[in-house]
């Protein structure tokens, strides 16, 4: 009989078909189950396998054919075809770790690691870690990254805005990391029946001692002043101007003092304010005039900042606040002004100490006003200089504070010269240098917050004595 094409192609068609659908593939719920499904830009890396490795059992050589698979595009599953380089296991080709230039900024990936983190410690901007990403182009999924690879951390990148979008989208799922499993890299043998008894499991390699790269490591970066410091500290005003907005009432007409959570009512609204829900004031009071402690010329009026409130409804006229952040004594009648906070990048303090010589041809300042007018200050006070955004000076910036090294004159008044039993006693010679200009002496270090136009706001984040009005800075 004679069979026609049309007719033997349809159940060939069911055939494949059913082979397709009971095929030796793994069920879609087991893959599920393993890969996970982090989120975009997430960057961890699997458990490891507890040491040692199972004894082989009959059908284990099927199972090992699958430890070679390749990164797939868009997969989420950890890689499994791994191997051992220089002293971790990794599925990737990471460069050598001494091929990097010696002023390159190199971090050795550790356990707990994320691309996510590390964007925020190196650009204060977690969003910005596929910048990480492609300068690492070995890195084949960034869902993955493995001990001991290293991270080649490029500058900062100038972004448009640094606003983060509400919610968390696009952060990874931090997850331990610890060195993963070996990868078989003989090709599988056929499939044949094995007993329990086929020989000894393979000798675990010993992981890579701790601290084998914590030379090079990127230090931690985090910013040495925050919020809290602009918002409680204060400003040189070069006139004395009368704000437009101020507390005009308050929920508590029995409280002497505001606090925070206090409602307060502000003397101004939609019609001639800017008073959407949300925004935020400083609380400012006039302390006084500050005068240069050199030439005793005027700087203008220090303002300082009692805390901060925030709009929670708007009238036509007037607005609905309350009291998000005090520092100090908050009353009503006290002056507000808009509250600017700049966001200080986290990098890190240029290196201090005692020993460094100031560099020639940078601009030096003073230091002319101290928070609450303290004699005297140390590590963690807010001071205001006298140089601004004019002299080249923005937030974020680190200063130098030293002393002129000026010539010793504490040398003793009363000399003696005599004798006494057949012996004569005189003063020591001392000697003095009268040719010889000695470098400055070192005593702290500050990072700026804000900045007028000719002053600054500080914050001395360094010291090795007292820091008193009238001591020198220097930039960075």
């Amino acid at each position: 009989m004679r069979i026609s094409p049309r007719s033997f192609l349809a159940p060939a068609a069911v055939v494949v078909l059913g082979f397709s659908l009971l095929g030796p593939g793994r069920p879609l719920a087991e893959e599920t189950k393993e890969s996970g499904d982090p989120q975009p830009g997430a960057a961890v890396s699997r458990e490891p396998r507890p040491e040692g490795t199972p004894k082989k059992t009959k059908g284990s050589a099927r199972a090992r054919q699958g430890r070679g698979r390749a990164l797939q595009p868009g997969s989420t599953a950890p890689p499994r075809n791994l191997k051992l380089v220089r002293d971790h296991w990794t599925p990737y080709d990471p460069p050598d770790p001494e091929s990097f230039p010696p002023d390159a900024t190199l971090h050795i990936i550790v356990p707990g690691d994320t691309l996510w983190d590390l964007a925020d410690l190196a650009f204060g901007n977690p969003y910005l870690w596929p910048q990480i990403w492609n300068e690492n182009r070995y890195i084949l999924d960034s869902h993955w990254i493995y001990p001991g690879d290293p991270l080649l951390v490029p500058a900062r990148p100038t972004v448009v805005t640094e606003v983060v979008p509400q919610g968390q989208e696009g952060a990874p799922q931090p997850a331990p990391v610890a060195p993963p499993q070996p990868t078989e890299e003989a090709p599988a043998p056929p499939e044949e029946p094995l007993t329990a008894e086929a020989g000894p499991p393979p000798r675990a390699l010993p992981r890579p001692p701790e601290g084998a790269h914590a030379p090079r490591q990127m230090a931690k970066l985090t910013p040495l002043a925050g919020e809290s410091d602009i918002r409680c500290s204060g400003f040189i005003a070069g006139k004395d101007t009368t704000p437009d907005y101020f507390i005009a009432n308050q929920e508590d007409e029995n409280k002497v003092g505001l606090t925070e959570g206090d409602v307060i009512y502000l003397n101004r609204g939609k019609e001639n304010g800017h008073v959407e829900p949300g925004t935020e004031y400083s609380v400012i009071v006039r302390e006084g005039e500050v005068r240069h402690p050199v030439s005793g010329r005027k700087l203008g009026f220090y303002y300082k900042r009692l805390g901060s409130v925030k709009v929670l409804q708007a009238q036509d006229r007037t607005a609905i606040a309350t009291i998000s952040m005090a520092c100090d004594d908050i009353r009503t009648g006290y002056d507000l002004v808009p509250l600017r906070l700049t966001p200080l990048p986290a990098k890190p303090a240029p290196p201090f100490s005692r020993l460094q010589v100031l560099e020639d041809g940078k601009t030096t300042g003073y230091i002319v006003h101290t928070l609450d007018n303290s004699e005297r200050v140390g590590s963690g006070s807010i001071v205001d200089i006298d140089l601004g955004y004019d002299d080249g000076v923005k937030a974020g910036d680190y200063l130098t504070i030293f002393l002129p090294n000026q010539p010793y004159d504490k040398y003793r008044k009363i000399n003696y010269d005599y004798n006494w039993n057949n012996r004569r006693f005189q003063t020591p010679p001392l000697r003095v240098d009268e040719r010889n200009e000695y470098p400055p002496k070192i005593i702290g270090q500050m990072v700026i917050l804000t900045t007028e136009r000719h002053t600054a706001t500080a914050k001395i984040i360094q010291s090795l004595r007292e820091i008193e009005v009238g001591n020198q800075v220097q930039i960075q």
